[in-house]
């Protein structure tokens, strides 16, 4: 599996992929503070705007990037009604994560998944959102679309912090088909 976008790997299969999960090329590299309290980030997507007192903390990162500890989640620029959002990295802004929540496409998490998920975390269920980082594949004519639903990133809205936790549930993919 892949998890760059901007730049194009072989498969198992041999096949060019393309991953969504994880962006990494200068289409960050623009990066500017609008009115002292908005930072704008240039994407793939276009444009997005994320508010210095809206963004989250990852106080240990997320699996494989560490050292990716400040994050801003976003809509995607020019797509209404989409559940697709972009989690962007702010100390390191050519990362960003393709995200959904798993609900919002179709993928169903058990309740005792969720309580070990929010038990370990200690993260409240009112105030906990599961985001599921998505990959796209690239197959010449035609493209699909994973999420990692074993390891989802929760987000707790009051404290603006995040987490990725790995279920022990054995049932799900890293690379569950949409």
């Amino acid at each position: 599996m892949t998890t760059s976008t901007a730049s194009q790997t072989k498969t198992h299969s041999g096949h060019d992929n393309q991953g969504a999960a994880m962006m990494s090329e200068p289409m960050h590299s623009d990066v500017s503070l609008k009115d002292g309290a908005t930072l704008t980030f240039q994407t793939r997507f276009g444009a997005i705007e994320l508010r210095e007192d809206r963004l989250l903390e990852f106080p240990q990162g997320l699996f494989g990037f560490r050292e990716c500890t400040q994050f801003g989640l976003a809509k995607l620029p020019s797509v209404d009604d989409s559940p697709l959002m972009l989690l962007q990295c702010v100390n390191q802004p050519s990362i960003a994560f393709l995200v959904a929540d798993p609900a919002q496409l179709g993928v169903e998490i058990g309740a005792s998944d969720i309580s070990e998920a929010l038990t370990e975390t200690r993260m409240p269920q009112a105030e906990t959102q599961f985001l599921s980082i998505l990959t796209l594949y690239d197959q010449g004519e035609s493209y699909y679309l994973t999420a990692n639903v074993k390891a989802p990133v929760l987000i707790n809205s009051a404290s603006r912090t995040g987490q990725q936790f790995i279920f022990s549930n054995k049932s799900y993919s890293t690379q569950h088909k949409l």
